[in-house]
Order: structure tokens, then C-alpha cells, then sequence
């Protein structure tokens, strides 16, 4: 076995030596790219994949979970300036388990859990401090799950409940927020962070929550309505409403006069007052029976006098009593009646929005074909909702615009167009060239090889007489062909060439011993296994 591989070796070194300098070249390296590119390969799917393990890490936290994988031995690498440990994946649950069998991460904000380490002896202060600590560590948990936050500290000032006390102190609340590089949060998500503060925390208002980020800068004010996020609400959809009408006229007025003939602009101020109004109305039905009556009658028997008076000589005549008869006796009637009436109670809540003020300007081209400026306020007035009793403003003006720069951007983006297109078809002209080239290089090397493969072959003629040579050896290997010294000049043509061929041989005898001695040994070799 060993006889053959070093004799398949020296063949291959043979066909080796065989080569031309540029195939030699070539071949040794096309062989160092194989070996250098299966290394590569090799490593690269050797290599483990690494996933998270835990991310936006305490320095603490990173420190503790750093020391526990080098006591495991399990490769990790750092990330995100060492807040973030990447693991092989395929252990990724396994070590969060054994991270959190140890108590990692342990840093920061710990949440409800603080309450599970409390006994019977525990003290009232440190229920109400635990309690106070487990609700900001949890409300620090739910700020960090909104987008672009990173990290979040909150503050609560929660007075402490008694009867000895009249109420007036109120729980306040404030939130330091640090945001990830780039990010900026807008007044839609300040105002949630300020809900799910003042929604958690008992007898937390909405405007005693502050809120500020890590640069210093003010997101929300405690105690001001119209400060950071409500301000910012009000203001882009003031922004919203002016935008939005001015693009409906706009596109109108388009149609009207052709596109970039008309600029139309509208300010409008919204009112965000909440208004409640509450109205009773007092309303009595007929067909509906009295809550309550109650009837009076006197009546006495006829014939009796129901005349009455004082006597005495200076008295007037006597008179009759309200509800008497004269000569028929006394009678009294009264009667009370309460009617049901009912009450209808009415309370309006005005949501806020309403325009309270509209005013909108309206600037048409002059060298734009001419339209009726009447028509067209009437036009504007009806689309905008204009009402002159509410205050609201139209001015029309005509003017001729200024197309300079309109022109000379047409003219870049047209000369941009059309450096555009020259460069394209510049690099296509190139990579044609390019593969007009390779192409042509490689017919060259083509040529030249067969060129030099022809040129090589009319030496190296006289190795078919060393064919035949061995070929007369494969056939007689125990007796070798004399080497003729005198040739008579043979009569045919095959004769002839049989002559030539021992010529060339004797010749190659003698003027490459070592070679043909090497090729017969490795005959003899090849023969022998």
C-alpha cells in the first residue's frame, strides 16, 4: 500500500514537473486558495453564534454575570459599551436560568419582589418605604418598554396617610428619563408616561407630574396645563388644522388656475377650553294626578243668621263674612292642590377644538390666466366654512410670481437628469470595454497557450520512438533491442521510419542516460507491483 501511494505521488510530481512556468504558477495557486478557503470555511462553521443574554445591563449587574460565565467557562463577548453580553446561542435559557438561580441581575429597579422579603416584625415605616420603592421600580420598568427609552428613574413623594391629618397634602410624582442615541420623544409619548404615572400612584393628579430627560431640558411641568406635552399636543393640532384646510383650498384652486398659480395660507385659533354647562328645565304635564290635595267646607243649616258683628250703639251695620250668604246661612270652601311637575336636568361637556377664529390668505399669479376674484373668495368662504359673525378673515390678492427659482431648479434637475443619464451610460460604455478586454485576454492566453503547446510538441517528437521503445520492452521484457551502429538504407518507407525511430533512441541514449534510465526504473516499478 505504501509502494503505490509514493508511486501515485511521483507521478503526480512528475506530471507536476511536466508543467509550464504558468501552469505551475496557476496550479500552486489555485491550490493555496483550496486550502486557504477551506480553512476559512472550516472556522467560520466552527464558529458558535452568539445571541443576547441580557441587555441594558448595570454596570453592577455586567460585572457579577462576567465573573459567573468565566467560573462556567462559556465563551461571551460584549456589546453596546458592555451593557449588552452576547452568549452562544444554543446556550442562551440555560445560563438565564443559572443567572437567575444566582440572583443576576441584581441591580436597579427589583419591583414588587422587595415585599417578599417582609415579616411579621416588619415596621410600619419600612412597609410604607418597601411599598413606595416597589411602585417606583415597577413604574421604571413600564416607562423602559416604551420606544426610544432607555433608562428611567422615578421619584414619588407620597404623604403618609392619617386621620390626624386634614388632607391637603397631595402625592407628587417625577420621572428622569434617558433616551437612546438619536432619539427624541414626542409630546404624545410624554403625556403617556405622565397617565401611567399619575394613573398608578393613589391621589396622583395628572399635572403633578414632571417629567425631564437626561440633558436637563424640560419634557413636562408639574402644576402648568400649557406647558411641555399639553402644549405641544395644542400646538400640532393647531399645525394639523391649518395644514389640512390649506391643502383641501389648495388643491382646489389648483384645478382652478393650475398648479403653482395660487399659495393659500390659514391661521386658525382653536379653543381647548372644556367647558360643562349644566341646565334644569321645569316641565308639567296634563292627565297626570296631584302629588297631594286637601279640601276645606263649612256649610251651616239654612234659616240661621250668618250675619255677624259687634255690638253697640256706634257700630256699623254689620257685614257679611267672606263665603257667607245672607239669610242662607254660613259656607266655606278652600281647597290646596300640588301638581306633579317634572325636572329635566342638562349637562353639556364642549369638547375642545372648536374654531373659534379662522382667517385665510389667498395670493394668486397675475400672468395666470384671469379668473373672477369674486368667484373665487366665494369659493374659499365655503370651502373654509368662513363665518363673519365669528371674526373670521379673507383677503385675496393678485401678484405676479417670481419663477427664477422655479426655473433654475427645473434647469438643475434637468441638468441632473442629464449628468445622470451621461454617467450611466458612461459606466455601461465601461463595463462593455471592461468584458470587451477580459475577453479578449482570454483568447490571447488561449492562443498563446496553444501557440507554445505546438511549439513544445516538435522537440519532443523523438518521445514516440521512446514510446515504441517501451512498448518493445512491454512486449519482450527480457531481452532489450540492440541499438543498431550501422543502418543500411532500407528499401520501403517503413523500413525507413523503423530506422529513424532506433536513430532517435540511440540518440536520446546517449544524450539523456539519466532520464531514460529514471523512465525505465519507473517502468520496471509499475511492472513489478
Amino acid at each position: 500500500m505504501q509502494e503505490r501511494l509514493l508511486s501515485t505521488l511521483r507521478r503526480i510530481w512528475a506530471g507536476f514537473l511536466a508543467f509550464t512556468p504558468g501552469q505551475k504558477v496557476v496550479t500552486v495557486v489555485v491550490g493555496l486558495a483550496l486550502v486557504i478557503g477551506g480553512f476559512t470555511f472550516s472556522s467560520w462553521a466552527s464558529k458558535p453564534s452568539y445571541a443576547p443574554l441580557f441587555t441594558n445591563l448595570a454596570p453592577a449587574d455586567a460585572s457579577g454575570i462576567i465573573d459567573k460565565l468565566n467560573t462556567n467557562g462559556t465563551p461571551y463577548q460584549l456589546a453596546a459599551n458592555g451593557t449588552s453580553i452576547l452568549v452562544p446561542q444554543k446556550d442562551v435559557y440555560d445560563l438565564r436560568l443559572t443567572m437567575s438561580a444566582a440572583g443576576l441581575p441584581s441591580a436597579g429597579a427589583s419591583g414588587y419582589s422587595l415585599l417578599d422579603k417582609e415579616g411579621i416584625t416588619t415596621s410600619e415605616f419600612k412597609q410604607h418605604v418597601d411599598y413606595q420603592r416597589a411602585l417606583e421600580g415597577e413604574l421604571s420598568k413600564t416607562i423602559k418598554s416604551i420606544s426610544g427609552v432607555r433608562e428611567a428613574a422615578v421619584h414619588l413623594a407620597m404623604p403618609k396617610q392619617s386621620v390626624f391629618t386634614d388632607g391637603s397634602q397631595k402625592a407628587t410624582g417625577s420621572v428622569l428619563l434617558t433616551t437612546d442615541p438619536g432619539a427624541t420623544l414626542s409630546s404624545g409619548q410624554v403625556q403617556s408616561v405622565v397617565n401611567l404615572v399619575s394613573s398608578s400612584v393613589p391621589g396622583l393628579a395628572a399635572d403633578q407630574v414632571s417629567v425631564s430627560d437626561a440633558s436637563g431640558k424640560v419634557l413636562s411641568v408639574a402644576g402648568d396645563a400649557n406647558s411641555g406635552a399639553a402644549a405641544d399636543t395644542r400646538t400640532e393640532a393647531i399645525a394639523q388644522y391649518n395644514k389640512r384646510v390649506s391643502t383641501e383650498v389648495q388643491q382646489m384652486l389648483d384645478q382652478l388656475v393650475g398648479a403653482g398659480h395660487a399659495v393659500v395660507t390659514v391661521n386658525a385659533d382653536l379653543d381647548f377650553d372644556k367647558n360643562n354647562t349644566v341646565s334644569n328645565r321645569y316641565v308639567y304635564a296634563t292627565g297626570i294626578p296631584p302629588l297631594s290635595e286637601a279640601n276645606t267646607t263649612e256649610s251651616y243649616g239654612a234659616g240661621q243668621n250668618g250675619a255677624g258683628g259687634v255690638l253697640g250703639a256706634a257700630s256699623p251695620s254689620p257685614s257679611a263674612a267672606p263665603g257667607a250668604t245672607a239669610g242662607n246661612g254660613y259656607r266655606k270652601t278652600s281647597t290646596t292642590r300640588d301638581n306633579a311637575v317634572g325636572q329635566v336636568t342638562e349637562t353639556r361637556n364642549a369638547a375642545p377644538g372648536k374654531v373659534r377664529t379662522l382667517s385665510v390668505a389667498v395670493l394668486l399669479d397675475k400672468n395666470a390666466p384671469p379668473v373672477d376674484e369674486a368667484q373665487v373668495r366665494e369659493l374659499v368662504s365655503s370651502a373654509v366654512g368662513l363665518d363673519a359673525k365669528r371674526g373670521d378673515s379673507l383677503a385675496l390678492a393678485s401678484a405676479p410670481f417670481d419663477t427664477s427659482a422655479a426655473t433654475a431648479a427645473q434647469k438643475a434637475a434637468s441638468e441632473a437628469a442629464a449628468a445622470a443619464a451621461s454617467a450611466r451610460r458612461h459606466a455601461e460604455l465601461m463595463s462593455l470595454v471592461k468584458t470587451v478586454l477580459v475577453v479578449l485576454l482570454v483568447l490571447g492566453v488561449i492562443i498563446a497557450t496553444v501557440i507554445a503547446n505546438r511549439r513544445r510538441r516538435r522537440p519532443t517528437e523523438p518521445t514516440d520512438d521512446l514510446d515504441t521503445f517501451l512498448s518493445t520492452l512491454n512486449d519482450s521484457p527480457g531481452s532489450l533491442p540492440p541499438a543498431p551502429r550501422d543502418i543500411v538504407p532500407p528499401q520501403s518507407r517503413e523500413a525507413a521510419i523503423n530506422a529513424a525511430r532506433q536513430r532517435d533512441l540511440a540518440e536520446m541514449a546517449d544524450s539523456q542516460p539519466q532520464e531514460v534510465a529514471r523512465l525505465l526504473r519507473t517502468w520496471l516499478n509499475t511492472k513489478e507491483s
